[in-house]
């Protein structure tokens, strides 16, 4: 398929920006750590990643603009807090604790790694081929911090507790990952976004558990109520507005610029 319908037009663009919004939130989110990891691996490690998912934002913005007639740069900054379709997990400040970063970025690079994949299967040839390209970039990723749960629960008494300690707190949004957008089921039926959302839930569900298995750490999922109403659709977290106010700023001064 090299031309979208038009009725596919508009849940595409949703299913998109949840991707789009979910990299740009946590690269901003992991960019924090710039200066201020623990370890100067981690410095690097942390900059690298957010540098790498901001770079998938922009890409990602720059094809919903070319399906909109639109601005990637507004796309990015312009729109209004109900407008961002990212999950509540990404939302969700580390307060730097390294260890509360570690772990939702675990959570949210096997996710990815499973949405990129469905995505680099679609029927839409020029997603397919965007979505391939940052799905090899993705997957060299993975390891960092599947290593980290692995290193920090199987090493002193202190960074295990600690490193179960953020498990604990991460978790209860831990499934608001897989909040459907709206349409998604068009997309699927399509083969736009090839089906695979009970096969996506349970490898996410084998890949993290096997890490904390061997890590000597347990995580507990909440199921996702089927009438659940979060990111996804528009409803922000407590968290949002303010980091939406700071990503916005230069924005709200001078439109013009491009980030």
């Amino acid at each position: 398929m090299t031309v979208l319908p038009s009725e596919l037009r508009t849940p595409l663009v949703d299913l998109l920006l949840a991707v789009a919004d979910d990299k740009f939130i946590l690269g901003h989110r992991n960019a924090d750590w710039t200066g201020l990891a623990p370890l100067l691996e981690e410095d690097i490690a942390f900059s690298a990643l957010a540098q790498d998912d901001l770079a998938h934002a922009s890409a990602l913005y720059e094809f919903v603009a070319n399906l909109t007639d639109g601005d990637p740069n507004r796309l990015a900054y312009g729109r209004k807090p109900e407008e961002y379709r990212c999950c509540h997990l990404v939302e969700l400040p580390d307060e730097f604790d390294w260890a509360v970063a570690l772990v939702r970025q675990f959570l949210c690079s096997h996710f990815e790694l499973l949405r990129l994949g469905r995505l680099a299967n679609s029927s839409y040839e020029p997603l397919r081929a965007l979505a391939a390209r940052v799905l090899a970039e993705q997957r060299l990723s993975l390891g960092h911090a599947d290593q980290w749960i692995v290193r920090l629960g199987k090493g002193t008494e202190e960074s295990g507790t600690r490193i179960q300690g953020a498990l604990d707190k991460v978790a209860p949004l831990a499934t608001t990952l897989f909040e459907p957008t709206a349409g998604v089921e068009q997309l699927e039926a399509a083969g736009v976004y090839p089906r695979g959302e009970r096969e996506m839930f349970a490898a996410w569900r084998e890949a993290v558990d096997a890490v904390t298995r061997e890590a000597g750490l347990r995580l507990a999922r909440e199921p996702l109520p089927a009438d659940y109403v979060g990111g996804r659709r528009g409803q922000r977290s407590v968290h949002f507005a303010a980091l939406h106010d700071e990503l916005t700023e230069v924005f709200r001064v001078e439109p013009e610029a491009a980030w």
